[in-house]
């Protein structure tokens, strides 16, 4: 048997089975979750407290 010939015929029988499977169930997004983001927004950048009294070198 030539190999193309060969290949081809497996390659026919595997696209035969895999039409014959039905497609898998699509799974639905809760409405609840469409709202949510998917990554929580950046913190923002560290600011220190202003100083409670002017600095000595003032």
């Amino acid at each position: 048997m030539d190999v193309r010939t060969f290949i081809g015929s497996l390659s026919a029988a595997l696209r035969r089975r895999r039409d014959a499977t039905p497609p898998p169930p699509v799974r639905v997004i809760r409405a609840s979750l469409t709202d949510v983001p998917l990554r929580p927004r950046p913190r923002p950048p560290h600011r220190p407290a202003p100083p409670i009294r002017p600095a000595s070198n003032m």
